[in-house]
């Protein structure tokens, strides 16, 4: 059984006096202190949101040209090959950005490179999780009546992404843990998940639509009206009947407000992740115990 003080250190970054006192946060603690990380190592986050980015633009791709990808047995294998590469460069991107959240979060000094070891040593058990995560919530979704279940699972086993990445377990281990986090308690933890989700779409949309309207005001874009832009961006519809340059413009404008807006997601699953143990485990206590003089430099 995995024991609750298993988190662990890189070897290539120290631990360093803390900017937040670990204590058990509300809601509204945990969204002002994803801000804050976010704010303060915004060219870290920025750095490791790339490689979601790029898995993104490699979706992108594929799906604007699959009729093409459709027609030759050579070009099906390329299509197979981009969705391998999108799914390997979005493992890790979130494994790096949660590694980046937690180490910055406990007060650590890192650098990408030192994230992207990190995240590399623990890839293949997070894309196992991942998937039988994925595979879980989409096999349940497929029928109405599954549906419930598969909103319980996806909570439940919604915090797999922190105890994959700091407490190091077997895959199997790692969902139990996250149910042990959520139990008894899987309300708070669906209201909470889904309240950083609606957070981070409305960010996104807010600031695409205020893209698409800057260019609809300047007459960049006179192919769409005000209807088009909003369900661009609210449900990320692509435009119609537009010339080639403006849509690539479209996906430069979504990938770019894309990178900005997806760390606050994994962030604050992150801090979720760290404040159940705190509110279970005690997990403010062991790192007292295990720094005191960090905790008192906090406090002092």
């Amino acid at each position: 059984m995995l024991k609750p003080n298993d988190t662990s250190r890189n070897h290539n970054s120290e631990p360093t006096i803390g900017t937040t006192v670990l204590k058990p946060m509300r809601f509204e603690d945990i969204l002002d202190t994803t801000f804050s990380l976010y704010r303060k190592h915004f060219s870290l986050f920025l750095g490791l949101v790339a490689f979601s980015l790029l898995s993104e633009l490699a979706l992108h791709f594929l799906v604007n040209f699959s009729e093409f990808f459709s027609h030759y047995s050579l070009l099906k294998l390329l299509g197979i090959a981009i969705v391998l590469i999108a799914i390997t460069f979005f493992i890790i991107g979130i494994g790096g950005i949660a590694i980046g959240s937690g180490a910055t979060y406990l007060g650590e000094n890192i650098t990408i490179h030192s994230v992207l070891q990190r995240t590399m040593d623990r890839f293949w058990q997070l894309l196992g999780c991942f998937l039988i995560w994925l595979l879980g919530v989409t096999v349940l979704t497929v029928t109405v009546i599954g549906i419930p279940f598969a909103i319980y699972f996806a909570v439940r086993w919604g915090l797999f992404l922190g105890t994959i990445m700091f407490e190091k377990p077997v895959i199997s281990i790692a969902l139990g843990r996250s149910s042990e986090l959520v139990k008894g308690m899987w309300w708070r933890v669906f209201g909470m998940l889904l309240a950083i989700f609606l957070l981070t779409t409305m960010v996104h949309a807010i600031i695409e639509i205020s893209i698409g309207f800057i260019l609809i005001a300047t007459n960049l874009m006179s192919e769409v009206d005000f209807i088009d832009i909003l369900e661009w961006g609210l449900f990320g519809e692509p435009f119609e009947g537009v010339t080639p340059f403006f849509y690539a413009i479209s996906i430069v404008i979504h990938l770019a407000v894309y990178a900005i807006s997806f760390p606050i997601w994994i962030i604050g699953i992150t801090l979720l992740y760290f404040n159940q143990r705190i509110r279970i485990e005690g997990f403010d206590i062991e790192m007292q115990s295990q720094q005191p003089n960090t905790i008192e430099s906090d406090l002092g």
